[in-house]
């Protein structure tokens, strides 16, 4: 349906152009006969049979394109042809006339159109030469042909120059369209990922912690199953925050970087009874949402991971706005021994964190440092 509809924006575009040319050419026509010098009848036939090849080429231009080619084509070579038994000039201007038109029509070749115009301008000159013409005459026969073919090519030129502009803003159309259909599916599939992050932590990690509280409970150990629901009420409280964080991301409704990682490190310390201190150096500047969710989730969890293997240790921020990057590095004093054989990770783990962060152009590095004496998480993203 929309096609359709291009193809005849396309088609209704070209329609006063050729409807000017038909006009045009039809005045100089019928002007050139009624003013037309000549007795013999043989001649009137040749007029009025190119006239009616006119009218034939118009009405199955749209229709019978060919045929159509055909007739115009006719229409030139006989006046060309009985040029020389013309009492005037009249054969010379509808030669003229009906190249103009030729040449302006834009479905032929240029290979074709410089056939015909060479064709005709040789039998015009041919004939004229035979019935008498002297140079004088023949110079203004080739000058008048030749005008009229320019100003018809000129007229071709132009259509041809508006058809490709017409597909051009078609093309760029479609190209918009392409891009407002990704950008669609790229925020659908931001959401999906943010909604996935939000439930598949926080329900999963409160399902696990329900089902060992009814475990506990059936084994009749209250005091174990009433810390397990109160880890599951800290695990809604964090659940109810990170789809606030996701919200707010959706939105670009998000505080700065500074303001955020603040209340997590004051939220955190309380939670937790933990000292966390936040340094920020540099000069602050805005951050989209989607780098600024991230870096604080990336905190949460490296504030999780000190929590959970190295209870009570002081946890110290630092976040740096350098000339090109943002840099945040958490760091927490733990024996290397208190984790084993395994890197401290939780929730959405140390992968979870670089996938997300990988989004937004930022990396993510942990690891042990000052000779095993820290655990070290630092976040970098382009900003």
């Amino acid at each position: 349906m929309s096609e359709s509809r291009g193809e005849r924006r396309d088609a209704a575009s070209f329609v006063p152009a050729s409807l000017v040319m038909q006009i045009v050419g039809l005045g100089l026509l019928v002007g050139t006969l009624a003013t037309a010098r000549e007795d013999s009848i043989a001649m009137w036939v040749v007029y009025l049979s190119s006239l009616a090849c006119w009218f034939v080429f118009h009405f199955l231009v749209e229709h019978r394109p060919r045929i159509a080619g055909a007739a115009l084509v006719l229409a030139a070579a006989m006046p060309a042809v009985a040029a020389a038994w013309a009492d005037d000039s009249t054969a010379v201007i509808m030669v003229s006339v009906v190249l103009g038109r030729y040449t302006a029509w834009r479905l032929p070749r240029t290979s074709a159109i410089w056939l015909v115009f060479g064709g005709c301008l040789v039998l015009t000159l041919a004939s004229s030469a035979v019935g008498g013409s002297g140079l004088g005459d023949l110079a203004g026969y080739t000058l008048v042909i030749l005008l009229l073919t320019l100003l018809g090519l000129n007229q071709r030129q132009y259509q041809l120059r508006a058809e490709q502009a017409e597909q051009l803003l078609h093309q760029n159309t479609l190209m918009q369209q392409e891009q407002a259909q990704v950008a669609v599916l790229g925020e659908r599939a931001r959401i999906a990922r943010e909604i996935h992050d939000v439930l598949a932590h926080s329900l999963g990690a409160l399902s696990v912690q329900l089902k060992a509280a009814d475990s506990l409970l059936e084994a009749g150990d209250v005091s174990a199953a009433r810390d397990r629901v109160q880890r599951s009420n800290r695990l809604a409280d964090e659940g109810l925050a990170e789809a606030s964080a996701a919200v707010a991301a959706l939105r670009d409704d998000v505080a700065s970087l500074p303001e955020m990682l603040t209340d997590l490190v004051d939220q955190f310390g309380r939670d937790h009874h933990t000292v966390v201190r936040l340094t920020t150096t540099g000069t602050p500047r805005p951050l989209p949402s989607g780098p600024t969710v991230a870096v604080v989730r990336a905190t949460r969890e490296a504030l999780t991971n000190a929590a959970k293997h190295a209870p009570g240790s002081e946890v110290t921020a630092l976040l740096d706005y350098g000339p090109g990057s943002i840099r945040l590095e958490v760091r927490n004093d733990i024996p290397r021994a208190s984790f084993g054989n395994d890197r401290p990770v939780s929730g959405y783990g140390l992968i979870g964190m670089r996938e997300r962060l990988a989004l937004v152009g930022g990396t993510l590095e942990a690891g042990p440092g000052d000779g095993d004496r820290t655990w070290r998480l630092v976040v970098e993203i382009p900003a």
